[in-house]
């Protein structure tokens, strides 16, 4: 079969081989005729760019890297499919170099790590891109790189994140609109910056319809079904137990799940349960999570986006983008009736 080649292309859009050049590489100031042409010529031609021949020209590899050390494997993978997504449209491959930033050795296996692959660019998840000596090896080895979900508003690198602040505070008013004074809250891991914006939203909504912080109602967990039933343990062991209780993910909302029905605590009759992020455990349970919808898929194409037109010197419309969540109310909540 003999091979299409870019010259095939141009002759068969009708235009310049530089032009066909420059719209499969997705350069900017080429007039949308144009590119329509050339695509339409690509399509029915089956035209296939040689990666290897661009790498040479251009020194670059098509290739993105998604650094990550997160414990929930449905975010993980909502933020994989966001980004892979984004890949395919601007054939780029992506490589995926999980991590532990527990480890003691972390800093040292991240450099080794960059080292190793290779890579045209970096995107970074939290707790990882809220981290100063994260940032200053991508500096270091001059890699571009963008944020997803950063708890700083003013990083120096192109980022996209969910407005946690606003959704958790929205979550809290909703349960006390259902009749729910007694909220009692699991904040998530403490070096991811989501976390403290969902709790600064949950104690604003507080305050926002004077209702009192009860300590007793707070809990530390770290995202993982473990921390979340081990909180969960605690709260419901309380005397003056509370008739809602906020987890910081859908994890830690299962594990509560579990805990209540080990302890014989109907759901959402005698507690009503809410989580965050709208991962797929939120619906493979009974009863079914009201929680937070944040678009995760959406949020990590975004900065996917913004990480290629970087690499293609192109312009993008700002640093940041906030994107906004949605409350989804399932069957683990119902109406408070007090005594």
């Amino acid at each position: 079969m003999t091979k299409i080649t870019i010259k095939d292309v141009a002759l068969r859009a009708g235009v310049s081989v530089k032009t066909v050049s420059r719209v499969i590489n997705n350069e900017v100031n080429v007039r949308a005729e144009m590119q329509e042409k050339v695509k339409k010529a690509v399509n029915e031609l089956g035209f296939r760019r040689n990666p290897l021949a661009r790498a040479l020209r251009n020194q670059q590899t098509s290739i993105l890297s998604l650094l990550y050390s997160n414990p929930n494997p449905g975010y993980i993978l909502e933020v994989q499919n966001g980004i892979q997504a984004q890949c395919d449209l601007d054939n780029y491959n992506l490589q995926i170099l999980p991590c532990d930033h527990n480890d003691e050795h972390f800093f040292e296996k991240i450099e080794s790590l960059l080292q190793r692959s290779s890579t045209d660019g970096v995107l970074l998840i939290e707790p990882l891109c809220d981290m100063p000596e994260v940032i200053d090896l991508l500096d270091k080895y001059k890699l571009p790189y963008a944020l997803i979900s950063p708890a700083t508003s003013k990083p120096k690198a192109p980022f996209a994140r969910s407005n946690d602040e606003q959704a958790s505070y929205q979550m809290t008013e909703y349960l006390i609109s259902q009749g729910h004074k007694d909220i009692a809250f699991i904040m998530g891991d403490p070096s991811h910056g989501d976390s403290h914006q969902r709790l600064k939203g949950y104690q604003n909504a507080l305050a926002e319809y004077n209702i009192s912080v009860d300590d007793t109602f707070f809990e530390q967990g770290y995202f993982t079904f473990e921390s979340g039933e081990i909180s969960a343990r605690r709260l419901l062991s309380l005397k003056n137990r509370p008739s809602a209780i906020f987890a910081s993910n859908d994890y830690m909302a299962a594990a509560v799940l579990k805990v209540a029905a080990q302890k014989q605590i109907k759901v959402p009759q005698e507690l009503s349960i809410v989580g965050y992020d709208d991962t797929p455990v939120s619906k493979q349970i009974w009863p079914a999570l009201t929680t937070v919808r944040q678009p995760i898929r959406d949020i990590s194409s975004h900065a996917t986006k913004k990480l290629i037109a970087q690499l293609n010197k192109c312009s993008f419309d700002e640093v940041k983008t906030l994107f906004e969540c949605q409350l989804v109310v399932r069957e683990s909540t119902s109406v408070w009736a007090s005594d």
